[in-house]
């Protein structure tokens, strides 16, 4: 009852506070309010994001940590607003000192550097980017096909995710940028052109070609060819940011935070420098990344001589099906709301952010927080300011609805190597992504509740169809039932073969085990299939703590030690039957049963580790 008191207390005198404070809205010269695209006011969304802040600040556990929020439009700055604690231990509240980790909006300067390039004659779009790198560059290679800038810009280059971690904890680690593309180099599963798998490798590597065309340090060319240009003061490029002294400063100020069954937990500062550090590492502040996002929709286009390169930049690459409606824009995103909108989010260990641009009206919208994944302010702000798709939208008289009924599997995983299983377990049913319909030029609709988003048909190399959507596509999955229960028996059988040795050391114990024929190689066998499952999950808790990787040690460790379990169960499999059948005065109904079932689990096991290539270290 004192919790709920103190809890209502506080919220009550925060209401207060904010009945006294003007609010910060912004008027035309007629004195109107402006509104959003929207069409909510500025003093609408103010009052939705105090409102919240206040009230998940007025308890003693706080669901967020901080938040920092700017809306433009054009050259005019609607609203800004700081909501939390950077640090929550030390009250430090979030301002306009505050510096955040920007993410994957890191790769935006990249694809305007790139521009630049193009605008200068220095760079074809479309030709292979072999020969823009050193020779000999690449080492996984699957295909002969061309590699074109445009392939990277829209994430069609044809790589799985790497399965080498891309973060660091010590700065002194971050190598080269060309050594740290060569280490974590992802295997090239799909053909350049036919497939959408959005690559943090992809976008670097076009980080590393502007390096290889400008001959000056990647770092280097955007402090001086887009942060000097723009007076952005307050932003670090290089992964340490040790390009900028105030936001070296200032992020050792900023937490992180998680939010666990509602629960906050301070992760530290998560100072993990991105090694390939294009794709994710710039950092700084909400007024920086405003200046950056209004530049973008500046008529003058202060970062290119010519304005029309602004133009085509932003003109679309990608599209829904046979449609007009973009999904890429030479590395920029669409996003569908009630207005077209392009931009860029992003995501590190530290936080998340988004940079949300409507091109008709110019309005933009910036969010940093200090949580590396759920935040209310990130998920529900651009709606404030954009509004929602309307499932009318794209409908029509001749919609039809959709229902394959197929298990698709994302393109952005991994497809080769020992986390192959992965992308296994990211599958989703159509069902699942909500209700389906065919709009007409391979556009298709998707609603689930009040909420509507596009997916646009894709004509797979095999001949069967796939689904698109911003920055990944859906591929069917063959047999996908059958590779589950291959999985979940794999499991299993190392379950069972844990109660098989206990069972036998219970006998033994009371001397009543009947040595069956094969024995001891059967036991070897058991304790093979149950390493085998105890290192399949140990790849899945280090690719989960290493964000998405396995360092080369413990892969080498783990893939040898597979080829030893497949070879135990191999000799296990095959021991037993020949003991059996030499031993006949053993047979028995029962050691026929266990002798037929250990083979075959040990065949199963096998058959599972090398399906799923967790033997595969290189």
């Amino acid at each position: 009852m004192k919790k709920i008191l103190k809890k209502f207390t506080a919220m009550f005198c925060a209401a207060l506070m904010i009945s006294s404070v003007p609010a910060a809205c912004a008027y035309a010269e007629d004195n109107t309010e402006i509104l959003l695209p929207s069409g909510k006011s500025i003093s609408f969304l103010e009052s939705e994001l105090r409102d919240y802040s206040n009230m998940e600040f007025s308890g003693d556990e706080p669901s967020f940590a901080s938040a920092a929020v700017g809306v433009f439009q054009g050259s005019e700055i609607l609203y800004t607003g700081y909501f939390g604690e950077t640090d929550i231990k030390n009250h430090i509240p979030a301002d306009e000192n505050s510096v955040y980790e920007w993410g994957s909006i890191s790769k935006t300067f990249t694809w305007i550097s790139v521009m630049q390039l193009w605008e200068q004659g220095k760079i074809d779009l479309e030709k292979d980017i072999r020969e823009y790198l050193p020779k000999g560059f690449f080492n996984h290679l699957s295909y002969d096909e061309p590699i074109t800038m445009l392939n990277l810009m829209n994430h069609t280059g044809g790589w799985q995710e790497s399965t080498v971690p891309i973060f660091t904890a010590d700065e002194n680690n971050v190598l080269s940028l060309k050594d740290s593309l060569q280490n974590v180099e992802p295997v090239q599963v799909f053909k350049p052109g036919e497939i959408q798998s959005y690559s943090n490798y992809g976008a670097a590597l076009a980080g590393y070609i502007v390096e290889c065309i400008s001959g000056m340090d990647y770092c280097e060319y955007v402090h001086k060819n887009i942060l000097e240009v723009l007076e952005m003061n307050h932003t670090a490029v290089n992964p340490t940011h040790s390009d900028s002294e105030f936001v070296y400063e200032q992020r050792k100020k900023t937490r992180a935070y998680s939010n666990i069954l509602f629960k906050l937990n301070d992760i530290g500062q998560c100072l993990n420098y991105v090694e390939i550090y294009p794709a994710g590492a710039v950092t700084g502040t909400l007024g920086d990344l405003m200046i950056y996002a209004q530049a973008l929709v500046d008529d003058n286009a202060p970062l290119f001589k010519n304005p029309q390169t602004q133009q085509i930049m932003l003109s679309g690459t990608s599209f829904y099906g046979e449609s007009d409606i973009p999904i890429n824009a030479h590395g920029f995103w669409f996003t569908e709301y009630g207005v077209r909108t392009f931009g860029h989010s992003g995501a590190t260990t530290a936080g998340q952010a988004n940079m949300i641009i409507d091109p008709e009206s110019k309005t933009g919208l910036a969010v940093l927080v200090n949580q590396p994944s759920g935040n209310w302010f990130l998920n529900n702000t651009p709606e404030f300011v954009f509004g929602k798709l309307s499932s009318e939208k794209y409908s029509n008289e001749n919609s039809q609805p959709v229902n394959t009924d197929k298990n698709y599997t994302l393109s952005r995983s991994v497809h080769k190597g020992m986390l192959k299983y992965v992308s296994l377990l990211s599958a989703v049913n159509d069902k699942m992504l909500g209700k389906i319909e065919n709009t007409g030029n391979g556009v298709y609709q998707v609603t689930a509740g009040d909420s509507a988003a596009l997916l646009g048909n894709i004509e797979l190399p095999d001949g069967k169809n796939g689904l698109r959507s911003v920055s990944v596509d859906f591929i069917p999955v063959q047999s996908y039932i059958l590779k589950l229960c291959l999985l979940t028996v794999y499991i299993l059988i190392a379950v069972v073969s844990v109660f098989e040795l206990l069972i036998n050391h219970k006998l033994k114990k009371y001397g009543k085990l009947k040595y069956i024929s094969g024995n001891a190689m059967t036991i070897s066998g058991y304790f093979a299939e149950i390493i085998s499952v105890v290192l399949f999950f140990s790849t899945f808790v280090i690719y989960t703590k290493n964000s998405g990787g396995i360092p080369d040690t413990a892969g080498i460790f783990i893939g040898i030690s597979q080829i030893i379990c497949m070879a135990v169960c191999a000799a296990a499999a095959v021991s037993a039957p020949v003991s059996a059948f030499i031993k006949k005065s053993e047979k028995t109904k029962i050691n026929l049963f266990r002798t037929i079932f250990d083979a075959a689990g040990n065949i199963l096991a096998i058959t599972t580790v090398l399906y799923f290539e967790m033997y595969m270290f290189c």
